[in-house]
């Protein structure tokens, strides 16, 4: 088995500044705009599990930006923190010391979050540059007026005067940062961002010498370096994350990158190199997303990192879709880099070092790069916990405020969990695990519900370890009892009738039955397919040109029913009510779909409703003129949504207690699926063990 302690190149420590890490593996900045006291959990999480080193959001470079004058400043405090406000320009002589009263308390959390269990804490500059969000009212800033890729915003070309006034800003964050005691810095200049741009032959066209020439484009992030450098000093480790490429004409390729490293290494203790900017698209054309979906090759910025490792005498890190520690082990061990970042690694599995190291590869939970996390709520299929680990704690540190919680009737210990998808399982495993003997009914031949049909599409394969997972959390319960005294008997190839005993025996029957194919919602002389029709491998006839009638759907359902018949042979075309297509995706992820079906000849037709189907023409309306054409189709499948299947629930007795979780309760992702699962399995006997002061 790869990873056996000792050999692994994964645990060998590494010197990097005048630090000693524990291991190869670092965590790069995610935030998921976690509160305070949820990020700091976040954080002692993947410490405790065996992270070398933490790399987090400290601050951006500037806060009062410095296109305002000094007296358009008001100095609000709020605003190292409220976008908008307005704090002190970086040239007030109270700007640093309210700077640092700021951020403190939530730094120095986070510092020893980490290092309580041995992890290093450095903290991340970071200023979006062009890319700045429109929940700003500063205006973005940039070397030049090169809109943003993501906002489309036509950013404020720096004059030499604010570039000064920027450079104080960013030696203020980086005092702040190690005064809260962490031990390093890392400069952001990648991704697309302000610093990125500077070091760019597309985006800068300054010429002045803030560009022009490489050594121009070199200039800012030097001077940024050596200020830093000579007010910490060596002690605090300073490094800087590049992008691994831009792939857009003209911007920076693999051998620009090289020259940028090689440009900073005397400043720097470690390279930090990562491929993408944010939304996964250049000049209007797909590219990579920083956090790639599971369309894009794993550690796509390996090839560049090993010629970049080649050249510079600093430890090099890689980061991006590095999800599997066997290729993390690879790319230490062939060399390609010193370090491996990882993230959504680290959501999905805040175990993945201790487990890597200790042989465990089997056991890590694997992240699929489905991009849930990249939204806001914060939020994984793979581990409902994440963010959350306080909620899902059985043993907290003290009992919730208020009044004692008292229970008007016993533990329930006899549960009836009606369908064995995501939602089913995690409640029958949260039951379990806290002591119910828990029923499991299925009406198929295996668990996974619908996620068991989805993953055997070419689309969505890579999907595979959350049904993975699914089997193993089941596995355990089926064979002998929890700690806690309870098991699941799971019946599968069983349908849930109202009379049925184990549910008529059942103190609390929860549906977990998941969401069916609505009807057509338009007239048709012949009957039409739908998504799970094509799931469970029902077929147009061969050739035939085939209309997917995605309705209001906004999320993957249109998309992968075309992608499915696409790549099979038929011809296809998808008509949405969408103004766009796939709106729901988000924003990482949709780029790679859409290329993916425009590349399999997929036609589009947006705002577009269906009202009959007859004789192989489908009558459609443009939703924004009224205008009615006919559109040729041999075949329609429809991909609208779903709606719940919750039937069972009004057929039980009025005297059974019954709850409904999950699609059948309302349909959505799986993401809500698996949390809201793993929430009520947890809150079924939770109570009895985490808060001492409940009452019978």
């Amino acid at each position: 088995m790869t990873g056996r302690p000792g050999g692994d190149p994964l645990a060998t420590p590494l010197t990097v500044g005048r630090h000693r890490l524990r291991n190869r593996m670092v965590m790069t900045p995610h935030l998921g705009r976690l509160p305070p006291r949820r990020l700091r959990r976040y954080v002692a999480e993947r410490a405790a599990g065996g992270v070398a080193m933490i790399v987090l959001p400290a601050g951006q470079g500037v806060y009062a930006n410095p296109v305002y004058p000094l007296e358009a400043c008001p100095g609000d405090p709020d605003g190292y923190v409220d976008p908008d406000a307005v704090s002190f320009h970086v040239r007030d002589p109270r700007h640093r010391q309210v700077l640092l009263a700021a951020a403190h308390e939530h730094l120095v959390g986070l510092a020893d979050a980490a290092h309580r269990s041995g992890a290093l804490a450095v903290g991340q500059i970071h200023h979006p540059g062009a890319e700045r969000g429109w929940d700003n009212f500063q205006p973005a800033l940039a070397p030049s007026q090169v809109r943003g890729d993501d906002t489309g915003v036509v950013p404020h070309a720096l004059t030499v005067a604010e570039i000064d006034d920027l450079v104080t800003g960013y030696l203020a964050t980086a005092t702040a940062i190690v005064a809260a005691g962490f031990d390093g810095v890392e400069l952001h200049a990648g991704h697309g961002y302000l610093l990125n741009r500077f070091l760019s032959p597309h985006y800068n066209r300054r010429t002045d010498r803030y560009g022009g020439s490489p050594a121009g484009r070199l200039r800012l992030i030097r001077r940024i370096l050596r200020a830093v450098r000579a007010e910490l000093g060596d002690r605090s480790l300073l490094g800087v994350r590049l992008t691994a490429g831009e792939e857009v004409p003209g911007g920076i390729d693999a051998a620009g990158v090289t020259t940028i490293a090689t440009g900073i290494a005397d400043l720097v203790d470690y390279v930090n190199l990562s491929l993408g900017n944010h939304d996964g698209l250049r000049d209007g054309r797909p590219a990579t997303a920083y956090t790639g979906s599971w369309l894009v090759t794993p550690a796509p910025a390996a090839p560049t990192a090993r010629q970049v490792r080649a050249v510079v005498d600093v430890p090099v890190l890689v980061s991006g879709r590095i999800t599997d520690p066997a290729i993390a082990r690879g790319l230490v061990a062939d060399r390609a880099a010193d370090l491996v970042g990882l993230a959504r690694a680290l959501i999905a599995d805040p175990t993945f070092p201790r487990r890597a190291v200790s042989g465990d590869d089997a056991g890590i939970v694997r992240c699929v790069a489905c991009n849930e996390c990249v939204r806001v709520p914060f939020s994984c299929p793979a581990n409902p916990a994440a963010g959350r680990e306080a909620e899902f704690d059985p043993l907290p540190a003290e009992a919730p405020a208020g009044p004692a919680l008292v229970r008007h009737r016993p533990a329930r210990r006899r549960i009836a969990v009606v369908g064995a998808g995501p939602a089913g399982v995690e409640v029958a495993v949260g039951a379990a695990a806290a002591g119910a003997e828990v029923t499991l009914i299925e009406a198929a031949d295996m668990v996974g519900g619908a996620l068991r049909h989805l993953v055997g599409t070419p689309l969505l394969a890579d999907w595979a370890p959350l049904l993975h997972r699914l089997e193993r959390r089941l596995a355990p319960l089926l064979d002998r009892p929890s700690p806690a005294g309870g098991r699941v008997v799971l019946r599968t190839g069983t349908t849930a009738t109202a009379d049925h005993p184990d549910l008529l025996d059942a103190d609390l029957v929860v549906l977990a039955t998941g969401g069916r194919s609505g009807p057509a919602g338009f007239p048709t002389d012949q009957p039409v397919l739908t998504t799970m029709d094509l799931l469970v491998g029902r077929r147009p006839p061969p050739g035939t040109p085939v209309l997917v009638v995605g309705g209001a759907e906004r999320h993957l359902e249109p998309l992968l029913a075309a992608d499915l018949l696409a790549g099979e042979g038929w011809p296809v075309r998808v008509c949405t009510e969408c103004v766009d297509i796939g709106p729901d995706l988000d924003q990482r992820t949709r780029p790679a779909v859409l290329r993916r079906l425009y590349g399999r000849a997929v036609g589009f037709a947006p705002m577009t409703r269906v009202h009959r189907w007859s004789g192989g023409a489908v009558e459609v309306e443009q939703l924004f003129t009224g205008h009615r054409s006919i559109l040729d189709a041999g075949a329609v499948i429809v991909a609208h949504g779903r709606t719940a299947n919750d039937g069972l629930r009004a057929a039980l007795p009025a005297d059974l207690e019954c709850q409904v979780v999950g699609d059948a309760l309302a349909p959505r992702r799986l993401t809500h699926a698996v949390l809201e699962g793993a929430r009520f399995g947890y809150a079924l006997s939770a109570a009895d063990r985490r808060w001492p002061r409940t009452v019978s």
